[in-house]
């Protein structure tokens, strides 16, 4: 089983080779607001997706290639403050339960006046959450991670076909 997990992920392996490039896998309007880490060495390898926060906590970064992508892409999501009590909330990408401190909306500009939001993990940890659950239960992850990257792939699809009215 674990050989089929790895040639699975495999398809979604990459390379950054500089700070300019990873700085080029963002749009524009991301690279604005793009704060990167501290302690990056290049090159560096990536075996799924990449991401981090900056240290506020307010933008979270996500890098990935799928495999019919030429070079990797990036998004800068904003996290939305939750207003009152602590709630619970369940991931759309990887079915997690959490606080509104693990779990809540991430949104992606699309225009200065248009961003759409998505109820997922603050940390953007999914594929190891799917993974943790999987080993737990004793079953393949293969096709909750498939899932993941289909809508990760569904995000970064509307955003690059985002009409400005």
């Amino acid at each position: 089983m674990q050989s089929q997990i790895s040639s699975f992920q495999n398809e979604h392996f990459f390379s950054i080779s500089s700070e300019e490039e990873l700085i080029q896998c963002f749009r524009a309007r991301d690279q604005k607001k793009l704060i990167l880490p501290d302690n990056l060495r290049y090159p560096f390898n990536v075996q799924s997706y990449f991401t981090w926060k900056e240290s506020s906590g307010v933008y979270t970064y996500l890098v990935c290639k799928m495999p019919n992508w030429d070079m990797p892409r990036g998004v800068a999501f904003k996290r939305t403050p939750s207003s009152g009590e602590p709630t619970g909330g369940l991931c759309n990408w990887c079915n997690a339960y959490g606080s509104s401190e693990d779990i809540g909306l991430l949104s992606v500009a699309m225009s200065a006046n248009v961003s759409n939001s998505y109820l997922i993990c603050h940390d953007l940890r999914c594929i190891e959450k799917i993974e943790e659950n999987a080993t737990r239960a004793g079953k393949s992850p293969e096709k909750h991670i498939h899932e993941l990257y289909h809508k990760m792939a569904k995000l970064f699809e509307n955003i690059s076909n985002y009409k400005q009215d």
